[in-house]
């Protein structure tokens, strides 16, 4: 195991530590304030620390400092770090199958769901997904979803022909299918650069969660965001683990890992919601004009999503040589209603993180999983 020493690292130890102590070195290439580290590291580090014993303890680098988000399934499979996050729309050469589930992002905007079917998908009846990751030398635990995607403009958006000719800041996949049949220019830049995009006018729109009009200031150069059925980002591993790291662990440790993934899952997305929640309730205040899933816009992105399927397939077998893309959709989407069905009862978070875990995380062998 890694042992770094910095000033960027959040380190989490026991009260006492044995003899057979682990401690995993975590990259992330996002700030501290982002969810997946105050609510998804801060709930899973402690709990495993504790459930362990103190024998598996945790030191974060965030912002950057050891991998960029480009170089971090490359940099884990090589053993820089034990673990990372990860955004598998990165990678779609080394995880093609894997992006199945990338390219159906707008087919649920129901973000709790949404992370519970991918992770179910994945770990559970997507064996090519398991295999892509392992000869990543990479093990996958589980993903967590955003808060919906939303277009941020200077300009009012309430149909599609509103997008025709301008320049929009696009997550990848679907949503750039989309915004091309729309008769729109993609641009892929990083959320860290849409602020100055949209103020310099290098873009006329951002596609992001409406989070973003506080998180990223976009308030201050947009004024106007169209709420809608964009779907969620769902192609976050919350915590995959460099496969030589997760052999180390001893299989009672290993148990205790997969056991608490999905309180943390669940603490990350609901954050995301959260803070989604929170900046559209200000957006008003702020001067921003809200128009929220405008009626002829839904209609038109029913009509796109639809279609779209097929072409995801085509892209499958033709991209990336996947040859059963139909039935592996089928497989992911069959999830996604089950966990939509689920989420709609109304349970607490708690109550999906122990449905989860029971229908899930059961299922994987500590002696077998990731080995």
């Amino acid at each position: 195991m890694k042992k770094i020493v910095s000033a960027a690292l959040i380190g989490l130890a026991a009260t006492s530590v044995s003899a057979s102590a682990l401690e995993l070195t975590v990259s992330s290439w996002v700030a501290p304030s982002h969810p997946t580290i105050f609510a998804g590291y801060e709930t899973y580090f402690p709990a495993v620390t504790k459930a362990s014993n103190g024998e598996v303890t945790f030191n974060l680098v965030s912002g950057g400092a050891l991998l960029g988000g480009k170089e971090t399934l490359t940099g884990l499979g090589d053993g820089v770090v034990d673990a990372s996050v990860l955004a598998l729309t990165y990678n779609p050469a080394q995880l093609p199958t894997s992006q199945l589930v990338a390219e159906l992002a707008m087919l649920s905007g129901n973000s709790l769901a949404v992370a519970a079917a991918v992770t179910e998908f994945t770990l559970l009846n997507c064996a090519p997904c398991i295999a892509e990751f392992s000869k990543q030398n990479v093990v996958y635990t589980g993903s967590y979803a955003t808060a919906p995607y939303a277009l941020i403009s200077k300009d009012g958006i309430s149909e599609t022909a509103n997008v025709a000719g301008k320049r929009i800041r696009s997550p990848g996949g679907a949503w750039d299918r989309w915004i091309t049949e729309a008769g729109g220019t993609v641009v892929h830049t990083s959320s860290s650069e849409m602020y100055e995009a949209l103020d310099k006018g290098v873009i006329d729109i951002a596609m992001q969660p409406a989070a973003a009009l506080k998180t990223h200031s976009l308030w201050d150069v947009a004024s106007s965001i169209t709420l809608g059925s964009f779907g969620v980002y769902n192609s976050g591993p919350l915590l995959a683990f460099n496969k030589d790291s997760w052999a180390e662990l001893s299989a009672e440790n290993r148990r205790v890992m997969l056991d608490k993934m999905a309180e943390a899952i669940v603490a990350t997305t609901e954050a995301y919601v959260a803070q989604n929640e929170e900046a559209k309730a200000e957006a008003a205040g702020h001067g921003m004009t809200v128009m929220d899933r405008p009626e002829t816009l839904e209609a038109e992105i029913a009509a796109f999503n639809s279609e779209d399927v097929s072409a995801i397939v085509d892209k499958a077998k033709e991209v990336y040589g996947v040859m059963d893309a139909q039935a592996l959709i089928d497989s992911y989407q069959a999830s996604l209603a089950k966990w939509e069905e689920i989420t709609a009862s109304g349970l607490s978070g708690d109550a999906l993180a122990e449905r989860m875990k029971s229908e899930i995380f059961d299922k994987l062998s500590e002696t077998e999983y990731g080995l």
